[in-house]
């Protein structure tokens, strides 16, 4: 992400925007080993607090500083650990083989794809799910470098045993195991 993104979400997250829990993750998190998990572009935090509510360790990593602050101060007003930390997801590197469980909603980083499966570790579980070229039809301005096209989640993730995949309109969902 540039400079310009980063100050479009930190922006956006002091004018009040909060991100919300994803009904995919409370479906597909239980396939998951309770362990380590990371969230990317974590937002607000309401899934990595949702995770740790369960027992897990998280790690989750968000561009805005501003929003990181409010999932820190939610986790401190809940009573739950999260490593919440602030780093542009395009120069931070994962810790290789170190999740049971991997989530990543509405961001799209293609170069981060190989990291995100040698940071699972053998059995973890990853649910990934993001906008499609679809999107467009809903907002003609979303850059479309951040869209996935028709299949190409399959194609990204493809070293990983898929658990369940769908495109339904404008998203694209996959669950998937890294096997070796």
């Amino acid at each position: 992400m540039g400079i310009e993104d980063k100050e479009r979400w930190e922006e956006r997250y002091k004018k009040g925007w909060r991100s919300s829990l994803h009904k995919t993750l409370v479906d597909f998190y239980s396939l998951a080993q309770v362990g380590r998990a990371l969230e990317l572009a974590c937002g607000t935090g309401e899934n990595a607090l949702f995770l740790a509510s369960k027992g897990f360790l998280v790690d989750a990593i968000d561009i805005s500083c501003n929003a990181i602050k409010i999932a820190k101060e939610e986790a401190k007003r809940r009573g739950l650990e999260v490593n919440f930390i602030c780093a542009d997801l395009e120069n931070y590197k994962l810790s290789e083989d170190t999740y049971h469980l991997v989530i990543n909603f509405y961001y799209l980083s293609r170069d981060l794809c190989p990291q995100i499966v040698k940071a699972l570790k053998v059995g973890g579980i990853l649910i990934f799910e993001t906008y499609n070229h679809r999107h467009t039809s809903l907002r003609p301005d979303f850059n479309p470098n951040y869209l996935l096209k028709e299949g190409e989640l399959l194609d990204l993730f493809k070293d990983l045993e898929i658990i369940h995949y769908r495109e339904e309109f404008n998203l694209s969902t996959l669950i998937a195991k890294r096997k070796v």
